[in-house]
């Protein structure tokens, strides 16, 4: 059930009702001028009905018709045709059909009473155009046809000669054709009414299943995200590193370039968590995770977290040289960093270090990406051995053909 008038049609929400005008003028702004301007050129042509039919009264027929009602219709439509229309068009097609009404009702005073029922189908046509053809508002229809039947009854009954019996046949048929106007007009705009509603509904429906599709986009990005990044660092985990792994080593064959990865590992790691426990040691992670960062910001190259105190860089377009300064820089920054403790007693502080292997090749159609990360490790266990804090890098000997593919 609309929340309407049910005499007028009106929302009663003002703002809706504005909104309901505002679509229904756009919607039917063409068909209104359309059907008034048809409407004119019929009124015109009838003028022929009232030569044939009175020629000694087509003067007087013919100046209300042409002079009184014409002009006052055509300068009408000019103004239903312009800006106007938006702000008074349904005033001003009240007003046109009234001004119909009353030319016919002139007309049915100034001709014989035997002719008087010619006349008064007129009557007839005006308001079935006004309730269904112009596709007025059911109020303003319905107001301006019924003033036209009340008009027909005053200016016959005080000028008019027509008989009892013909105004009683006149009103019979008018009254009837009002009635069914009526039913038409109001079943009419309240069908477009109910439309109005149902589009504001479904387009409130598409906005929300927009809003929640652009969330449900935002938090399949961010476990996505989550999927592809480690909790306590931010940095890519070991299911990122690996694709991305597979990704550049691909390009690097396409392009023979060189791949380089640097494997870290954070030196004596288990004893920092044993003496000050895994929230410092976490907080340890953390900060030697930004310092990693810093040294691996170059497009394409990828900074993860392996697991544990364990690291790799991935550095595309990197020779062993490169690769090894670079492991270099960050092992030196990592060596001058002081860890702060806060919750620790006496606040102590961390002295991190870190030992990596490092290992640059060209991929090619006999090698996998393996290959590589196994020369990094080995690189990571002899700078190990050598006492740790420092930097090993691979220089593999060249291979056969399909080893280690």
């Amino acid at each position: 059930m609309l929340d309407i008038n049910l005499i007028t049609l009106s929302f009663q929400e003002p703002r809706l009702e504005r909104s309901f005008r505002a679509s229904y003028g756009r919607r039917f702004h063409s068909q209104t001028l359309l059907a008034m301007a048809l409407a004119l050129l019929l009124f015109c042509l009838f003028g022929l009905l009232d030569w044939l039919l009175y020629p000694d009264l087509v003067q007087q027929l013919w100046t209300i018709r042409y002079i009184f009602t014409c002009l006052p219709l055509l300068g009408i439509l000019l103004l239903l045709s312009g800006r106007y229309y938006w702000r008074y068009g349904e005033p001003l097609m009240a007003l046109a059909l009234l001004i119909g009404n009353l030319a016919v009702v002139a007309m049915t005073v100034v001709i014989p009473a035997e002719m008087n029922d010619v006349y008064v189908a007129g009557l007839m046509l005006i308001a079935l155009f006004g309730y269904t053809v112009a596709r007025m508002r059911f109020i303003w229809a319905t107001l301006s046809t019924w003033a036209g039947l009340l008009a027909y009854n005053v200016a016959n009954i005080l000028w008019g000669d027509a008989s009892n019996w013909d105004l009683i046949a006149g009103n019979f048929f008018c009254v009837t054709t009002n009635i069914m106007g009526m039913v038409a007009s109001y079943s009419m705009e309240y069908d477009s009414r109910r439309g109005f509603i149902l589009q504001q509904q479904l387009r409130r429906e598409r906005q929300r299943l927009g809003l929640l599709n652009r969330e449900l986009q935002e938090v399949n990005r961010q476990l996505e995200k989550q999927a592809l990044t480690d909790e306590l660092t931010g940095l890519a985990n070991r299911r990122s590193f690996f694709e991305r792994l597979q990704e550049e080593w691909r390009r690097a064959q396409r392009k023979q370039e060189a791949l380089a990865v640097i494997m870290i590992d954070v030196d004596h790691f288990k004893a920092v968590n044993d003496r000050f426990g895994h929230q410092a040691g976490d907080l340890c992670l953390q900060q030697l995770a930004q310092v990693m960062r810093e040294h691996g910001r170059r497009a394409g190259e990828t900074v993860a977290r392996l697991g544990g105190e364990e690291f790799a860089m991935l550095l595309p377009a990197t020779d062993v040289n490169r690769a090894c300064e670079i492991a270099e820089d960050l092992r030196r920054d990592i060596a001058g960093l002081d860890v702060s403790l806060p919750h620790s007693p006496g606040k102590l502080a961390v002295h991190p270090t870190v030992s990596c292997g490092v290992a640059s090749l060209v991929p090619d159609e006999y090698l996998a990406p393996e290959y590589l990360l196994f020369l990094a490790d080995q690189a990571l266990y002899e700078a190990k051995d050598a006492g740790r804090n420092r930097v090993g890098c691979s220089r593999p000997p060249p291979l056969e053909k399909g080893q280690l593919a």
